[in-house]
């Protein structure tokens, strides 16, 4: 079965590069040290694939970054107030409820 990337995969990913990055390593590289393909490690950073907990806490070290800053104030899922367009939905769904939409953050 084909896993569908979601919000955490997707949040992880950016954090692996942003990591990478800051590290001045590149992808090829840090495939190379973690025994995997670059073009994994680029799925990894995009969200495509769901990377391991022993494939973070590897690239954790190598980008000499804590395995817990990857996960630090991950959410499980996006806040729908953070889009303009599902925001409004949020808003306007409140309204008709007769209560106060909540706002990002809060």
């Amino acid at each position: 079965m084909k896993h569908k990337p979601n919000f955490i995969d997707r949040e992880i990913g950016r954090r692996l590069r942003v990591a990478r990055i800051a590290a001045n390593i590149r992808q090829y590289r840090a495939a190379k040290l973690v025994g995997v393909t670059y073009q994994q490690i680029r799925k990894y950073e995009v969200g495509c694939n769901r990377v391991s907990a022993v494939i973070v806490a590897r690239l954790a070290q190598i980008y000499r970054r804590p395995v817990a800053w990857f996960l630090e104030d991950v959410r499980l899922e996006e806040d729908a107030t953070a889009d303009p367009l599902t925001g409004a939905l949020v808003h306007s769904y409140a309204s008709e409820a007769g209560e106060q939409p909540k706002q990002a953050g809060n």
